[in-house]
């Protein structure tokens, strides 16, 4: 309970703000004016003894009973909010709170954010994730893969999480994990160390072999199919059927013994393409690489799709899910099972339509852009309504799409085509951000409603993140 003093300060800053407030806040200053004002109205009378309400638990019965035998023996009004505050925690380390004693509300959402405990079979393991992370595609295979040991390559389309799902399974395990980008330039003193200019370099398959890290050989198929071959030995020698003693590697220092296989040793591998297929057009960077490399991930290899918890994650809000991914499921399940197709809506679902994901793809990434770009006009009109000086030309929804069309520049066809399909004229587009931003500065309630169903419960404090961005006031010199 706050005290007479607290509340009148309160009560101070409530009349102090409403006329600052954009009028569409007024009536809920207002309404928070009333409530203060009836609280310290109580305060004038006696203190009544607080009282569990009408069928409440043992424990709440319990925790008022103590209550009320603390402001009966006090000189004041009753207990403050320090001293109630230490009546509950000393109850507390004594008599627990039980399941059955919480509202069904409170328990929904202790279950929507629960941590899940995995145990891994054979190996004594135990993992704690986020259900988030638990909800990536093929999460539980491949970590019982790594722990066994298991070269794990994953493939999918780019922009669609393998890196993202290599780090987590890392983080997931408490290892340490190195990146290599792959490339046809990616040389032998990077894998297995040399001598550098700087003198001898321990390459990153050595000091994760050694020291207990998970390689990540990031665009895999890029390597140069010779060079490829460093990593035969080390992949053929990472499975825990044999033991550590066992598991032995050259490093490229000839002074230095052959080097034990560390326990926590692991590799996860991604690609476009599946090694041994000629390229596709759109990855004409990656070599078609030697069966016998294949065959070390023979048994460990995962295909990434685009997940939409991710998506919905990424773009944040609903007109921009709608607008890059639209109904790209439906589609794509129709589709796989030869049924008709549904009419292509949002960026990703014309591109597959049309069959121009060789030029470019709605990735994650590109998700994150737009929604940036959305942001950033978000903030300049949380800005403006403030009465600060906003410069106009700043980055827009409309010029991230012109940005994102370039890259069908060499096909006018396909132009014509998406244009047609999607209809994203700029005054199509600037109508949709117009109306976007209006329904989320028409409060919280607003906001919360703007955003996928996946972050409506999670997100109300991004509200306040965005009305305290910082708006540069730009000057041009004449």
């Amino acid at each position: 309970m706050a005290t007479k003093k607290q509340l009148e300060k309160k009560l101070q800053e409530l009349t102090d703000s409403l006329d600052a407030v954009p009028t569409e806040f007024k009536a809920d200053i207002q309404k928070e004016i009333d409530e203060t004002q009836a609280e310290l109205a109580k305060l004038g009378a006696p203190a009544s003894m607080p009282q569990a309400p009408q069928g409440s638990s043992q424990f709440l019965q319990s925790m008022m009973s103590t209550l009320s035998a603390v402001m009966a023996s006090s000189s004041n009004s009753g207990a403050d909010t320090p001293q109630v505050r230490e009546i509950i925690k000393d109850y507390l380390n004594v008599d627990k709170v039980k399941l059955s004693e919480l509202d069904q509300s409170v328990l929904d959402e202790i279950k929507k954010n629960q941590e899940i405990i995995l145990q891994i079979p054979a190996f004594s393991k135990e993992i704690v994730v986020s259900q988030a992370t638990a909800n990536i595609p093929n999460f539980y295979q491949i970590i019982d893969d790594v722990i066994a040991g298991n070269n794990v390559y994953l493939i999918g389309e780019a922009g669609g999480g393998k890196t993202y799902t290599a780090e987590q399974i890392a983080k997931a395990l408490g290892r340490e994990y190195v990146t290599l980008n792959c490339s046809q330039y990616t040389s032998p003193l990077e894998i297995l160390g040399g001598q550098s200019v700087e003198g001898f370099k321990q390459g990153k398959l050595i000091d994760c072999w050694k020291n207990g890290k998970i390689l990540i050989m990031d665009e895999m198929p890029k390597l140069d199919p010779n060079t490829a071959g460093l990593f035969n030995d080390a992949l053929a020698k990472s499975s825990k059927t044999k033991p550590n003693s066992e598991a032995k590697i050259n490093s490229a220092n000839t002074e230095e013994p052959p080097i034990e296989r560390s326990n926590n040793f692991a590799i996860i591998a991604t690609g476009n393409i599946y090694p041994n297929e000629p390229p596709a057009p759109q990855y004409r960077g990656n070599n078609q690489q030697d069966l016998s490399l294949l065959d070390r991930f023979s048994g460990s290899v995962y295909y990434t799709e685009f997940d939409r918890k991710t998506d919905e994650i990424t773009t944040r809000f609903k007109f921009l899910y709608d607008f890059l991914v639209g109904n790209y499921y439906e589609y794509i399940s129709a589709k796989a099972n030869n049924q008709s197709l549904p009419t292509p809506r949002g960026l990703r679902t014309v591109i597959e339509s049309i069959n121009a994901k060789n030029l470019a793809l709605v990735s994650y990434r590109t998700n994150i852009s737009f929604r940036v770009a959305f942001e950033y006009e978000l903030v300049r009109a949380i800005a403006k309504r403030k009465g600060l000086p906003v410069i106009e030309n700043g980055k827009t929804l409309a010029s991230t799409f012109k940005s994102y069309m370039v890259a069908f520049r060499s096909s006018q066809d396909t132009v014509n085509q998406l244009m047609n399909a999607t209809k994203y004229t700029d005054k199509y587009i600037n109508n949709l951000v117009e109306d976007n931003i209006d329904l989320i500065l028409s409060g919280k309630d607003g906001f919360l409603s703007s955003l996928n169903p996946i972050l409506e419960k999670s997100a109300s404090g991004t509200f306040e993140r965005y009305a305290d961005f910082y708006v540069a006031e730009t000057k041009i010199e004449k």
